[in-house]
């Protein structure tokens, strides 16, 4: 089974940069999200643990079933259906897969469902799955941009 974060020894360099941990703790807040959130991180090496569990299973969704429907999607493509887009099989599953393991809303804050990743380890997610299909990553990247409006 391939996963295109395991199998990417430059990715798993940024999370061990030094400069994460302030990056970790500036956007933790001092972790003040633990008493609300069951799934928030309880100190630095927590919130980094948990960074590199979820590019692990992001890149297992990419390696397994994104990549794997790349050239079927593109052969496929969307369709207007009733002034609706109907996204190709390939691409319904690659997102469904990725909203069933959590994985959307990466960058947004906890408040809104989100995971409250800081932008490394969401580039890094980024980055993944545009390495499985360049294309799905304009629909499965745009979820940041909740962050900023």
């Amino acid at each position: 089974m391939a996963n295109f974060y395991l199998d990417n020894k430059d990715l798993k360099f940024h999370l061990s940069h030094p400069l994460m941990k302030k990056i970790i703790a500036l956007k933790e807040r001092d972790f003040i999200d633990k008493e609300k959130y069951d799934y928030a991180p309880l100190d630095i090496e927590d919130a980094a643990d948990s960074y590199d569990k979820v590019l692990e299973i992001v890149g297992d969704i990419c390696g397994n079933i994104v990549e794997p429907n790349a050239e079927s999607v593109d052969a496929e493509g969307p369709e207007v259906i009733d002034d609706h887009v109907k996204y190709a099989r390939g691409t319904q599953e690659n997102y469904d897969a990725l909203v069933k393991a959590g994985m959307i809303g990466i960058s947004l804050p906890r408040k809104y469902a989100g995971l409250n990743f800081p932008i490394v380890p969401y580039i890094m997610a980024a980055e993944i799955v545009s390495r499985a299909d360049g294309s799905f990553n304009n629909i499965w990247g745009l979820q940041d941009c909740a962050e900023t409006i």
